[in-house]
């Protein structure tokens, strides 16, 4: 809770996790040129390359300074989209390693009972997800790359529906 009484979520990054990681995909660099020293389907797939891309992405969403700028921008973009939420960054309390956000309450989207428990109406709700994902990749061309129900969470109250986890996000250009 800030001194304001805003109830807010803090994601703190693990003691020596960059080292770590760095570590795991440097193995995993190792083995895909030796697979591609070794096998033609190693080359053929460019296994290196597929590797090197995904510790790029690892490592960009290991400075929480990305994903604040994750979360501004597609705030920014469903602003006008009634019933779609981004939580609010508390860019003063975040880093590279510390995250600062409003707490959500809210469940998971596949907590249908609860949903229907309290009258929330989830064709309605589908419809509003729809229009945000439908913006997000066809208008703004920048959308959350990893919408699963755990990154989803519907207010029982309001039947907003907020995203949640902005570590991963696509851009088409």
């Amino acid at each position: 809770t800030l001194p304001g009484g805003e109830q807010v979520v803090v994601k703190v990054q693990r003691p020596n996790i960059i080292r770590q990681v760095q570590s795991d995909l440097r193995i995993m660099q190792e083995f895909s040129r030796r697979l591609e020293k070794r096998f033609d389907w190693a080359r053929d797939m460019d296994l290196g390359g597929m590797v090197d891309e995904f510790a790029a992405g690892i490592n960009k969403e290991l400075d929480y300074r990305n994903e604040a700028y994750h979360m501004l921008r597609l705030a920014d973009n469903m602003a006008n989209i009634p019933g779609v939420h981004i939580p609010i960054l508390y860019q003063s309390l975040s880093t590279s390693r510390i995250l600062t956000m409003e707490f959500i309450e809210g469940v998971k989207l596949t907590r249908t009972q609860a949903i229907d428990d309290h009258g929330l109406d989830r064709v309605e709700m589908a419809a509003t997800f729809n229009r945000a994902f439908i913006k997000q990749i066809f208008i703004d061309g920048f959308f959350h790359g990893d919408p699963h129900p755990g990154n989803l969470s519907v207010n029982l109250e309001t039947g907003v529906i907020t995203f949640l986890d902005m570590g991963l996000v696509g851009e088409l250009r």
